[in-house]
C-alpha cells in the first residue's frame, strides 16, 4: 500500500488491513483483533485507521466529525454513487439539479446550481486527487478500500476549498500477492450490475490492480399519456493502478480512472401550472401577442398532472433524451522519505470530461423547458507537500495549483412557453443557445501542525491562503424568431436602430444602453482568501476524546450559465464563507461494546451562493446567481453504535440542523420578492436519521449467514427560500433489507436485497421552471440478488 504520509508505516498499514477485514456495518467501530471471541462474550470495538488529516490516525483520536465505511460495507448497503452516502452519513443529503447534475449538502451547506464549472460546496476526492465538479463523481465508488466523509469547512489539507465538507474515496491498492474477485447482481427493471478486479505483483518492485464495472438496465419510468418508456441505464467504469517501489524510501503510484455513461436522463413529473403570463395578464395587455399567448395558456390548462407514482412521467416525444458523457483522469503520486521523519509527497493529475445530453425539465410534451447540453472540461492539478513527525509535533507544509478550462453550450427550448410570443404576428422565440467559456486558475499555500502538550492534551492549528482567477465569456444566440425579437426590443429600449441580428450575433443586451452586445461578453473574477483552523483535543482516558474546533472555509465565486436578456444577469456571485464552531466527544464504553459520538456545531454563513431569479419586464422569469449576505446554522449529531452480542451490530445516528437566513431581500423560486429573514436555507432538512442493524452468525464450521436492515429518514425541506408550496420536498423514510449466506473464509457470498421495500413515493427536488411546477422522484422499490466471489 502506498504511504499517505510519513507516519503511515507498516504497523499502521497492517492495523488498517486488519480493521477493514473485520469491520461491522459502519467503520466507526471494529473488533479489536482477528482471534475468535468466546461463545457468549460480546465483541468489542477496536481501532479504525483514517487518513482524513493526510496521515494515518485512529478515528477516535481525530477531533473532527468523520463518517468512515469500508468498500465491503458500501457494497452491502447498495452504495453505488456519492448520493447513496445518505444511507450511512448523518447530515448528508443528495439531490439532482434541474439538469440532473448531482448536488451534495452537508449539515445544510450546499450549492444548488447546474452550471458546468461551478465549484461545489462539498468537494469529492479519490485518493486525495480532486474531482473538481459534481459531474465528475460518477465513477468514484468503484473498487474501494473505504470512504471518509469529513463535515465542516475543508481546505487546509485538501486541494480544493469547500464550505460544507469533503468526501475522500480511498481506492483499493495493488497487492504484493495475487488476488481477484468480483460480484454480479440482477435486479428489478432487468438491471445487471457486474464488477471485478485483479491485483498482484509484477516482479519484486512492481504491483498492479485492474478494476471495472458495468451497469445495464431497462427503462424504469413510463409515460402516463402515451405508450412510451424512459430511464434505461448504460454505464461503464474502470480503474488501472501501477505501484512501483524502486527503493525502501520511494513509492510511486500511477492511476487511470474513467467512465462512460449512455443512460437516459430522468424525466420530470408535472405537478401543477405556474404560468408566467396568465389570462389576467393577457386581459390587461403587455409586450406579447395576445392571441398566441392566450392559445398557449389554453394548451397548458389542458395538461394533466402526473400521478403520485415514482414511475409516472411525461416528456417530449420527438427528442432523444439520453446521455453520451465520458470522463477520464490520469494521476501520479510519489512519496519520498527524505529522512526517517520527513516525507516529500507529490500528486499530479489531469482529467478530461465531456457531456452531451438532453433533458426535459418541464415534464410535458410541450417545448417549455427543454435543454440540450454540450460541454467539456480539461482539469489539471498539482500538489506538493512536506510532512514530518517529530515526536510531540506533527506538521505539514505544502502548495497546490489547479487549472480548469470549461466550455459549455446549452440549447434552451421554450417555443411553447407563455413568455416567448413577444412580437404581434411573430416570428416568435423557439430556441436559444447560451455558450460560455471559463478559464479558472487557483493556487494555494497551506500548513498544519499538531502539538502534543501532554499525553492527554493536543492543540492544533492550520491555515491556507488561496488566490483564484476566472476569465469568463458568454454569448446567447438564437433562431430567426430570437434574432428578430431581440433586434426589435433593442431598437425600442435603446432608442436607436441597429443592424439586424443574424445567427452569429450575441443577442444579449447591454444592461446600460440596451444595445445588442453582438460579440461575446467577457469578465474576470479575481478573489483571495485565508482559511484557518484551530482546535484542542483532550483524552482523559484511552476510551474518551473531548474536542473543540473553530475553522473557516471558503467556496470560490462563480459565473452563471443563463440565457441572459441583459448583461446584468452575468454578474457573478462572490466567494462564500462558513465560520464553524464545534465541540464534541467520542466515547467507547461497556467494555468496548458501545461507541458514542456526539457533536454540537454552529456555522456563521456569509454570502451563501444560490441560484435565484430576477423579474424581467419582458420575459417575467429570468435566472441569476445571488449571494445571501448572512445566515446561520445551529445543530447537533449523535451516533450510538452497540454490539450487544457476537455478530450483532446496531447503529443509530441523528442530525438536527436549524438553518436561518439573517439578512436577505430578493426573489425566491416562486417569483416572490420579499425579506427572507428567518427562512430556512434550501435543502436543509431539520432531521436526518439513519439506523442500521446487521447480524452475522455461523451455520456450520464453514458456512455463515447474515441479515440486515437500513432505515433513512429525512424531514421536510424546500428547494428555495420562504414558505413556498411549489418548492416543498416532503419528509420521507426508506427501508432497505438484506439477507444471505457466506463462506466463513470470505471467499464467496450470496445475498437477496430490497431497497425502498415499502415503495415510498418521495422526491429529492421540486421547483418552478418556466410555466410549470416539476419534481424529480426517487426510484421506487427495487430488489434483486448478488453473488460475490474472491480468489487469492
Amino acid at each position: 500500500m502506498a504511504r499517505f504520509s510519513s507516519c503511515c508505516r507498516a504497523p499502521a498499514a497492517s492495523a488498517l488491513a486488519l480493521v477493514l477485514a473485520h469491520s461491522p456495518v459502519f467503520a466507526q467501530v471494529a473488533p479489536v483483533a482477528a482471534q475468535p471471541i468466546p461463545q457468549g462474550q460480546a465483541a468489542g470495538f477496536g481501532d479504525i485507521i483514517v487518513t482524513a488529516q493526510k496521515r494515518a490516525q485512529n478515528l477516535n483520536d481525530v477531533g473532527l466529525s468523520i463518517t468512515a465505511a469500508s468498500g465491503e460495507q458500501l457494497q452491502s448497503l447498495g452504495v453505488q454513487s456519492a448520493g447513496d452516502l445518505a444511507k450511512i452519513t448523518p447530515g448528508f443529503t443528495f439531490t439532482k439539479s434541474q439538469d440532473g447534475t448531482p448536488l451534495y449538502t452537508l449539515r445544510g451547506v450546499g450549492f444548488n446550481d447546474y452550471t458546468l464549472g461551478a465549484s461545489p460546496a462539498v468537494s469529492v476526492y479519490v485518493d486525495q486527487v480532486p474531482l473538481a465538479y459534481g459531474a465528475f463523481t460518477q465513477g468514484a465508488t468503484l473498487d474501494l478500500e473505504r470512504v471518509e466523509v469529513l463535515k465542516g469547512p475543508q481546505g487546509i489539507l485538501f486541494g480544493q476549498n469547500s464550505t460544507g465538507g469533503a468526501i475522500n474515496y480511498i481506492a483499493a491498492k495493488p497487492t504484493r500477492d495475487f488476488q481477484a474477485g468480483g460480484q454480479i447482481s440482477y435486479g428489478r427493471f432487468h438491471t445487471i450490475d457486474g464488477e471485478a478486479f485483479v491485483s498482484g505483483p509484477i516482479g519484486e518492485t512492481l504491483a498492479f490492480r485492474l478494476a471495472g464495472s458495468v451497469t445495464n438496465a431497462g427503462a424504469w419510468q413510463y409515460n402516463y399519456t402515451r405508450n412510451d418508456k424512459i430511464g434505461k441505464q448504460d454505464t461503464l467504469r474502470g480503474r488501472a493502478q501501477l505501484e512501483w517501489k524502486p527503493s525502501d524510501r520511494l513509492t510511486l503510484l500511477f492511476a487511470a480512472n474513467g467512465w462512460r455513461d449512455k443512460s437516459d436522463t430522468q424525466a420530470g413529473q408535472l405537478q401543477r401550472l405556474f404560468l408566467q403570463i396568465d389570462e389576467a395578464a393577457v386581459a390587461s395587455g403587455g409586450l406579447f401577442d395576445p392571441t398566441e399567448t392566450a392559445r398557449r395558456i389554453a394548451v397548458f390548462r389542458g395538461l394533466t398532472p402526473a400521478p403520485q407514482n415514482a414511475r409516472a412521467a411525461n416528456w417530449d416525444s420527438d427528442r432523444d433524451l439520453s446521455r453520451d458523457d465520458s470522463f477520464y483522469q490520469l494521476s501520479m503520486r510519489g512519496d519520498l522519505e527524505l529522512t526517517d521523519d520527513i516525507t516529500l509527497t507529490s500528486i499530479t493529475a489531469y482529467a478530461k470530461y465531456k457531456e452531451n445530453y438532453s433533458v426535459d425539465r418541464d415534464g410535458t410534451t410541450l417545448r417549455n423547458a427543454g435543454v440540450n447540453a454540450n460541454g467539456n472540461v480539461k482539469s489539471f492539478n498539482q500538489e506538493l507537500r512536506l510532512s514530518g513527525d517529530m515526536g510531540a509535533v506533527n506538521w505539514l507544509l505544502g502548495g497546490n495549483y489547479a487549472k480548469n478550462k470549461v466550455f459549455s453550450a446549452n440549447d434552451i427550448l421554450t417555443g411553447d412557453s407563455t413568455n416567448t410570443a413577444i412580437l404581434t404576428g411573430g416570428p416568435w422565440i423557439a430556441a436559444s443557445t447560451t455558450t460560455i467559456t471559463q478559464n479558472i486558475e487557483d493556487w494555494a499555500l497551506f500548513g498544519n501542525a499538531e502539538f502534543a502538550l501532554t499525553e492527554q492534551l493536543t492543540i492544533l492549528g492550520g491555515a491556507r491562503y488561496t488566490r483564484s482567477k476566472n476569465d469568463f465569456t458568454s454569448c446567447m444566440r438564437g433562431d430567426f424568431g430570437m434574432q428578430t425579437t431581440f433586434t426589435v426590443l433593442s431598437d425600442i429600449l435603446s432608442g436607436s436602430a441597429g443592424a439586424p441580428a443574424d445567427a452569429s450575433t450575441c443577442l444579449n443586451m447591454d444592461a446600460a444602453t440596451f444595445e445588442l452586445i453582438r460579440t461575446p461578453f467577457a469578465d474576470t473574477l479575481k478573489e483571495d482568501n485565508l482559511s484557518w483552523r484551530l482546535g484542542v483535543n483532550y483524552k482523559p482516558t484511552r476510551d474518551i476524546l473531548l474536542y473543540a474546533l473553530a475553522s473557516r472555509g471558503y467556496k470560490s465565486g462563480s459565473f452563471p450559465t443563463v440565457p441572459a436578456s441583459t448583461t446584468a444577469q452575468f454578474a457573478p456571485v462572490t466567494q462564500e464563507s462558513v465560520t464553524a464552531y464545534e465541540v464534541g466527544a467520542k466515547i467507547t464504553a461497556l467494555d468496548r461494546a458501545l461507541q458514542v459520538n456526539f457533536a454540537a456545531f454552529q456555522y456563521i454563513y456569509r454570502d451563501k451562493q444560490v441560484r435565484g431569479l430576477i423579474v424581467d419586464p419582458i420575459f417575467n422569469q429570468l435566472e441569476q446567481l445571488v449571494n445571501i449576505p448572512k445566515a446561520r446554522i445551529n445543530g447537533f449529531e449523535l451516533e450510538l453504535t452497540i454490539r450487544p452480542t457476537q455478530g450483532l451490530t446496531v447503529r443509530n445516528a441523528v442530525t438536527f440542523v436549524d438553518s436561518k437566513v439573517l439578512n436577505f431581500t430578493g426573489i425566491n423560486n416562486e417569483r416572490v420578492l420579499a425579506d427572507y429573514r428567518g427562512s430556512a436555507l434550501p435543502f436543509s432538512p431539520k432531521w436526518h436519521i439513519v439506523t442500521d442493524v446487521d447480524y452475522s452468525f455461523a451455520l456450520t464450521e464453514k458456512l455463515g449467514a447474515f441479515v440486515g436492515a437500513n432505515v433513512l429518514l429525512n424531514s421536510k425541506t424546500s428547494s428555495t427560500l420562504g414558505n413556498a408550496p411549489a418548492s416543498v420536498i416532503q419528509s420521507f423514510a426508506t427501508l432497505d433489507l438484506r439477507v444471505g449466506l457466506k463462506s466463513l473464509d470470505d471467499r464467496w457470498s450470496f445475498s437477496l436485497w430490497g431497497r425502498n421495500v415499502t415503495n415510498s413515493y418521495y422526491w429529492t427536488n421540486q421547483f418552478v421552471t418556466q410555466d410549470v411546477v416539476v419534481r424529480y422522484a426517487a426510484r421506487p422499490v427495487t430488489y434483486g440478488a448478488t453473488l460475490k466471489f474472491k480468489f487469492d
